[in-house]
């Protein structure tokens, strides 16, 4: 991604983006970025960051817009509720959850909304938080599909 694009984001949505989300869109870890190239092959949409702005668009559009054919409310028991303009989506998981930031708060501390809740979760403090977090997510996974040495 590059700054034209994030500031046209910004002017869309009428935020700022926080430097440590700025920094991860315009220079993710490359361990970070192989490991969500890699799950994006499998699961398209559906990673904890999304680097491609017309994804992020698109997210947050989907999210906000009720006549937006992919829209679903924010309140599983109201569909009239919207997305809380707050919170920013940034990635999303397999389950349809989403990863967000609160640009107005000026940190980059990540959320995390499931859907069949309202509530947004701290998931980390900043982004080395959030991407040491992933690391061990995407590590819990995988050792579950090692066999024992007993086996």
């Amino acid at each position: 991604m590059n700054e034209t694009q994030i500031k046209r984001l910004e002017k869309k949505y009428a935020i700022a983006f926080p430097s440590g989300y700025r920094q991860m869109l315009l220079h993710p870890p490359e361990y970070f970025a192989a490991l969500l190239k890699y799950d994006a092959k499998a699961n398209p949409g559906q990673t904890p960051f999304f680097w491609d702005h017309r994804l992020i668009d698109g997210m947050n559009e989907m999210m906000r817009n009720p006549d937006d054919p992919e829209y679903f409310g924010f309140d599983p028991n109201d569909d009239s509720k919207p997305w809380p303009v707050r919170y920013f989506i940034i990635g999303s998981d397999v389950g349809g959850n989403f990863y967000c930031i609160a640009p107005k708060s000026g940190k980059s501390r990540v959320y995390f909304w499931y859907q069949g809740d309202t509530a947004f979760s701290k998931f980390s403090n900043d982004m080395a938080g959030f991407v040491k977090r992933v690391f061990k997510i995407y590590g819990e996974v995988d050792a579950m599909d090692c066999k024992s040495d007993t086996e």
